[in-house]
């Protein structure tokens, strides 16, 4: 159970924005509350207010700032309408008929769970808004190119004073959110690797702490190759610092994506960057497509790993089955999905939860059907494909590097969606930005080629 300093660090950060958005220019308050909520409040608290749906730590900083913004007059804008709006209205459009086919309750195992109510509908609608709001923050105040060296700084300078309580729970275990908060927000035998442990300070698990480095580490090999020095370390020396620490957190699939990343950024052009980063961003749903039309050759994965390692095996066998069992019963609502109140999981002949819902991808079609994740990636996937589209358009040789970097991480992000959560409210904001830049720079080339006509 939380304790009284978790309710206290919890209701005040409204006050916190708001002390941000006055005392820092617009542009690093927004980066600064998006970045530092989900690094210190406190991890899978919610409250429930009557008329809203659950109000978590991102939740509550979207909340606070759509609202403070308001207030102090820089209003958040989001239309006209433009290609990614239009898909997040027809996600939302999904959400509803999901709610809508759903009203009936289900017996699930031994679970009896009650059908969705209008109520639920908007619940979960609000939630899908509120979740994206990082999103057009991101498009709306960093759609210059010249805001991306700023976001790169401030996220590399926090990930180098975030490495110290990391280092400390490495050595220690992860109790550092125990310790302030009361209370564990995951199982402690998941963070332990080998002889040692897998920090997470206050993200709440190992697995998306280490995601957030290697996204702070492609960050930094962006500045890297820029030259810019902001700390009293070279660029150099704090990628290497940086990447000691991401193998430490004994996370693999981090280390890959930060080092898919260095090779883009060190190796390749930025219009190749942004090509093979479109590339991998489409090419990693080819998974949950084989897996729900049943093509995926699981078996013969399986045979072939244990070869090497029985127990990477057998945890491919668990997480392959589990995902299996949850399509089965997606499938039986298509289009549209289960909705909420876990409807879209199985439980035993006791009633009891016997799934583990991993990736994105797969709690979206158990939720909302093959609609919400058709509409959920193609949101994600337009900026890279805008961002092919308008590169061109970029004249300085730095501002390209920062430009494809953002390209880099929104791509390891879906990437990061197949076998965990993927995109958080940070990664939005900089999927964001990759948007708002990329149509800045579309209606910056239209607007010059107008005026030559008239020349």
């Amino acid at each position: 159970m939380p304790n009284t300093f978790a309710h206290i660090v919890f209701f005040t950060w409204p006050l916190v924005v708001l002390w941000l958005l006055i005392k820092y220019p617009t542009k690093k308050a927004l980066f600064l509350a998006v970045t530092l909520c989900i690094l210190f409040l406190p991890a899978n608290y919610e409250i429930d207010l009557p008329g809203f749906p659950p109000l978590g730590r991102e939740a509550l900083t979207s909340i606070s700032l759509i609202l403070f913004l308001f207030l102090l007059g820089k209003k958040l804008r989001v239309f006209p309408l433009g290609m990614t709006q239009k898909l997040i209205i027809g996600h939302a459009i999904v959400i509803l008929l999901s709610a809508s086919t759903n009203i009936e309750p289900v017996l699930i195992g031994g679970k009896l769970l009650p059908g969705i109510t209008i109520y639920d509908g908007f619940s979960n609608l609000s939630r899908l808004l509120l979740g994206i709001a990082p999103f057009f923050i991101g498009r709306y105040f960093f759609s210059d190119l010249k805001d991306t060296e700023l976001m790169f700084k401030l996220f590399v300078v926090i990930g180098l004073l975030y490495s110290l309580p990391m280092l400390l729970e490495v050595r220690i275990s992860p109790q550092l959110h125990r310790i302030f908060y009361g209370y564990h927000p995951s199982e402690f035998v998941q963070q332990i690797r080998g002889d040692s442990f897998r920090p997470t300070v206050f993200l709440g698990h190992g697995l998306p702490l280490a995601f957030w480095l290697s996204t702070c580490i492609i960050a930094a090999l962006a500045l890297y190759k820029n030259k810019v020095r902001y700390t009293f370390l070279s660029s150099a020396v704090v990628v290497l610092y940086l990447m000691g620490i991401l193998i430490l957190t004994n996370t693999w699939s981090a280390l890959v994506y930060s080092v898919f990343g260095g090779i883009l950024i060190l190796r390749f052009s930025a219009s190749k960057q942004i090509k093979w980063s479109l590339l991998i961003g489409a090419f990693v749903l080819i998974y949950p497509i084989a897996k729900t039309t049943g093509v995926f050759p699981d078996k013969e994965i399986i045979s072939n790993v244990r070869e090497f390692s029985m127990e990477r095996a057998q945890s491919l066998e668990v997480r392959f089955l589990n995902e299996n069992i949850v399509l089965e019963h997606a499938m039986k609502k298509p289009f549209f999905g289960w909705s909420g109140w876990g409807r879209n999981r199985i439980y035993d002949s006791y009633g009891k939860d016997i799934t583990v819902t991993d990736g994105r991808w797969l709690i979206e079609i158990s939720l909302n059907g093959i609609g919400g994740f058709i509409f959920y990636y193609a949101v994600l996937l337009t900026p890279l494909y805008l961002a092919t589209k308008n590169i061109r358009y970029i004249e300085d040789t730095k501002e390209k590097v920062y430009f494809s970097a953002l390209a880099i991480i929104l791509a390891v992000g879906i990437a990061d969606s197949v076998p965990n959560t993927g995109m958080g409210p940070m990664h939005l904001l900089f999927a964001g930005a990759l948007l708002g830049q990329s149509e800045f720079l579309k209606k910056q080339s239209k607007s010059s080629s107008e005026k030559s006509r008239r020349t």
